[in-house]
């Protein structure tokens, strides 16, 4: 029997009946799309539900509670009682770099994240971004690389959700169609400036019905991502996510689109070498 549970979105939850359970999801969109909030949903649908869950961020801790708590998802009593854990991805390098999803995390990181993830009894996880985690050279070897990493998570029999910038890069393309590949379900977040906010199912294994649909959909406080015909009339303005936390004013529509910024995410070398995932797992059953 397939067993599905929540992204935590209600109109994708209605069509597709969740996500697979113990697989990968990925979201993928440029900077200011909404990728961080979607997590937020993916992390707030399993404290619902009673699942412990692990966050790995490039934000500061203690702003991704501030910023959970603006779209009424209940982080802070989460991490008080224990059952939302958030790490910074600095402290995994014990530096600020990993803020920048050029970096590569050292190979021991994995094994901190298993021993994190058994210890604790980890249901979810979020890697915010999931790059660092990838990133590898020589280029030639990144195939072996992300398969060996996306074996060794399914392993860990945890739920996943998976963030990418948009690629704007050959390697960077490269490394989306592999993670596309081996993700059953892929999602895609895009906007134009902070507006016309827009979510598509660019994958979901088993699904054909409404993929590569663009939905408009708007952020909202209090109540995050909607679609765009679901907001209330009298509800505050959208929010950006890049500053959440103050309001923004609405952009207008005949604003340039040649204002829109993307990340870069160009893998560069970081640590003694890849992360040897099938080393770190070995002996697991």
């Amino acid at each position: 029997m397939i067993d599905k549970v929540g992204l935590g979105v209600d109109f994708f939850d209605a069509k597709y009946g969740g996500i697979y359970r113990n697989r990968p999801v990925l979201c993928m969109g440029r900077m200011g799309s909404g990728k961080n909030i979607l997590s937020y949903h993916f992390v707030s649908q399993g404290l619902r539900t009673g699942d412990k869950v692990l966050l790995l961020s490039n934000i500061m801790a203690k702003d991704v509670v501030i910023l959970g708590e603006s779209y009424m998802m209940p982080f802070s009593t989460a991490v008080q009682r224990g059952q939302l854990i958030i790490l910074e991805n600095a402290k995994l390098l014990n530096s600020d770099e990993s803020t920048s999803s050029n970096v590569m995390l050292p190979p021991e990181a994995f094994m901190e994240l298993q021993d994190i993830i058994e210890s604790q009894s980890v249901a979810r996880i979020v890697l915010d971004s999931v790059v660092p985690w990838l990133a590898i050279q020589p280029v030639s070897r990144l195939t072996e690389h992300v398969y060996s990493f996306s074996h060794a998570l399914e392993r860990l029999r945890v739920t996943s959700f998976l963030t990418m910038p948009k690629p704007i890069s050959a390697a960077a393309f490269s490394l989306k169609k592999l993670m596309e590949d081996l993700c059953p379900v892929s999602i895609t977040l895009d906007h134009e400036n902070g507006a016309n906010r827009s979510f598509m199912v660019s994958k979901y294994v088993g699904e054909m019905q409404g993929i590569a649909q663009t939905l408009p959909i708007d952020i909202v406080k209090g109540q995050g991502i909607v679609l765009r015909e679901e907001k209330p009339k009298n509800q505050a303005p959208a929010y950006s996510f890049a500053s959440a936390v103050a309001p923004q004013p609405p952009v207008r529509e005949s604003a340039s689109k040649e204002n829109a910024t993307s990340a870069n995410e160009t893998p560069a070398k970081r640590g003694d070498g890849p992360i040897r995932f099938s080393d770190a797992l070995r002996g697991m059953k």
